[in-house]
Parts: C-alpha cells; structure tokens; sequence
C-alpha cells in the first residue's frame, strides 16, 4: 500500500491518498481550491479515486468531496445525522459556508453534503485492492469520528495532533477512544497519521496519547490542568476554557 499526505496552508491540515494496484481512497481531502485540483491531480497520476472518506464531519474535513468522482464513506453517526436533517450536520456546512465567505474562497460546487454516501460501521472491514482496512468509531472530538487501521498504519482524523490540544466535545468518549488508539497503537501500528500535523511515529503518537489522556482525566477530576502543549498557540487557551465547561 502506498500512502501519500498532502498537507493543506489552513492548521496543517492532511490530506491521506491510500493506493493500491491504481485503487485509491481519498481521506479529508482539504481544503483550499488549488489544493483540492493538487489531490485529484495526483490521484489521476496513481489511478482512480474508489472513494473518499470523512473522518468526522467537521466543516474543514468534508469539503474537498466535490474534487473527486467518487462516492464517500463515512461515520453511520454521520450519515445518519446528516439523512436525518440533525442540526449538527448542518451546522458543520454553515461552518464551511462562513468560513469561505469571510475569506473570499471560491466553491463553485457549493456547500453541500455528498449524494453518494455509505455509512461505516465500528469493526466494519473495507477492501481497497484486496487489502483489508478496518473501521473504528472515535467519537469524543464529535459524535461522529471515524479512523482507519490500513496494514501497520492508523488514521485518527482530529486525535493525536502535535499541533493543538484536545479539542473535547465530550470528555468520557475522548477518554474511552484514547484508551483504545493506545491500544491499537500498541499492538498493530508502527505510523500514525492525524488531521493536522505531521505523520508520526508509534512512540509519538502513544506519548502524545499518555499525556491527552492525563489531561482528560484531570479535567473529569475537576483539577486545575495544564494544557499538554500548544500553550503558546493562539487559541489553545480559549479552546482548553471550552473544554473545562464540558465537565
């Protein structure tokens, strides 16, 4: 299997291309125009996009569909809340739709979720040119995250960043999928790509990992913690506050 990640001008976001045998799949393709042209140009160098994938349904994660003439998999959380009218979901497009209008970014297809869609199931395998990938539920950044077991590497969409701290939508289920990606990080990988920032090697993500998981336990315990990095970060403070309410 090959791995390409493209890493986009806005938070480092990536972009992850798994190909196999020409058979690719397209995950979080962000986020700007050019950038989007760059991810189906190569995708067109390696062979066919079979399908893209959400990782959660956050406004920077789901745009680039547009990009690609593939169907899109993601989360059944996601997809159920997005056939089901849920407000989240459509909170997430006038995220995006802010978002471009504030900067003056062209989406000439618009800011829709995709026609094409199938939900992935927890333990759910894919096949992508006869190698098996396994789907795990992530939910505690949103509702909604998925990531992906593809050969010795993980995908954890908005987890394990480098770049910022948690960003907590609810504090048990963070705290239940960090102890299972130290588990699977443990056991099965050697890489770890996340939603933003550099790929990481298996002892950085597991320490990235240990030191989020005493964070999240600090704030269950209503303790004073401090953030595991990214303090100098524009934001980060605000973010950790937002966190801190979720008690």
């Amino acid at each position: 299997m090959r791995i390409d990640v493209l890493t986009s001008g806005i938070w480092q976001t990536t972009s992850t291309i798994l190909e196999v045998g020409g058979s690719c799949l397209v995950i979080d393709p962000a986020y700007f125009p050019r950038e989007l042209d760059a991810i189906a140009a190569r995708v067109a160098e390696l062979g066919r996009a079979e399908a893209c994938v959400f990782t959660h349904g956050h406004w920077d994660h789901v745009m680039g569909h547009t990009a690609l003439d593939a169907p899109v998999w993601l989360s059944a959380t996601l997809e159920a809340s997005i056939a089901g009218g849920d407000p989240r979901a459509a909170k997430y497009l006038d995220d995006a739709r802010e978002f471009d209008s504030r900067w003056y970014i062209p989406r000439p297809h618009g800011h829709r979720w995709p026609t094409r869609r199938r939900g992935l199931a927890d333990g759910e395998t894919l096949a992508l040119g006869g190698e098996p990938i396994r789907v795990l539920h992530l939910p505690g950044h949103s509702p909604d995250g998925l990531g992906l077991v593809a050969g010795d590497t993980l995908l954890v969409g908005d987890y394990l960043s480098p770049c910022e701290i948690p960003f907590v939508d609810e504090l048990a289920p963070y705290r239940a999928t960090l102890i299972r990606l130290l588990d699977v990080i443990a056991t099965e990988v050697h890489e770890v790509i996340p939603g933003h920032g550099p790929r990481l090697t298996r002892d950085e993500a597991a320490a990235i990992a240990r030191a989020d998981l005493a964070y999240i336990d600090q704030l269950i315990a209503g303790e004073d913690a401090p953030l595991p990095r990214a303090a100098d970060v524009v934001g980060m403070v605000d973010h950790h506050r937002a966190n801190v309410s979720k008690r």
